[in-house]
C-alpha cells in the first residue's frame, strides 16, 4: 500500500468527522438530546466493525490516489486513471468505505432519523457524484475507462 501523505490522512479524518460526527450531530440535536442515546453493545460492537473497515477503505483509495499525483478533494480526473492498489479490486473503495461510515451511527445510536445519513450518502454517490465521476472519467480515458468499468465492479470488490 502506498505511504500515507498528508492529504490522504487530511481525506480520511475529513470523510470520518463529516458522516460519522457532524451529519449525526444534527440529527441529535434536532432530536433534543443532549447524551448520546446507545443502542446497546453489540450494536456499538457493530458500528466500530463498520467505522474501522470504512476507514481502511476510504484511507487506502486516498493513499493510492495520492500516490498517483490525483487531487483528493476535486471532482476532476487526474492525469492517469488509477486502475491498481485498492482500485485494481474496486472502483470505488472511498464512496464505500464512506457509506460504512455513514451506517455506523445509525447502528450505534437510537435517533429515529439516523437513517438519514446512510441513506443521503447512497444519493449521493449513486445519484449524484457516482454519475458525474463515471462522465467525466469516460470523456478523460474513453477506451481504457470502459476497459477497467467492464473489469472492475464500482460497489463489491472482485468480479
Amino acid at each position: 500500500m502506498p505511504a500515507r501523505t498528508p492529504a490522504s490522512a487530511i481525506y480520511t479524518l475529513f470523510t470520518l468527522v463529516v458522516w460519522a460526527v457532524a451529519m449525526p450531530a444534527i440529527l441529535i440535536a434536532d432530536a433534543g438530546g443532549a447524551v448520546l442515546p446507545w443502542r446497546g453493545p453489540l450494536q456499538g460492537i457493530g458500528a466500530v466493525v463498520l467505522l474501522a473497515a470504512g476507514l481502511r477503505l476510504i484511507d487506502a483509495g486516498a493513499r493510492t490516489l495520492a500516490a498517483s499525483g490525483v487531487g483528493l478533494f476535486g471532482v476532476g480526473p487526474g492525469r492517469r486513471l488509477v486502475g491498481t492498489g485498492i482500485y485494481g479490486r474496486i472502483r470505488n473503495p472511498i464512496d464505500v468505505g464512506t457509506l460504512l461510515v455513514a451506517l455506523a451511527p445509525w447502528v450505534a445510536l437510537a435517533v429515529d432519523l439516523m437513517w438519514v445519513v446512510p441513506a443521503g450518502g447512497v444519493v449521493y454517490f449513486v445519484g449524484g457524484v457516482g454519475p458525474y465521476e463515471d462522465r467525466r472519467l469516460l470523456e478523460a480515458f474513453g477506451d481504457e475507462f470502459r476497459e477497467y468499468r467492464s473489469s472492475v465492479s464500482k460497489w463489491l470488490p472482485g468480479r
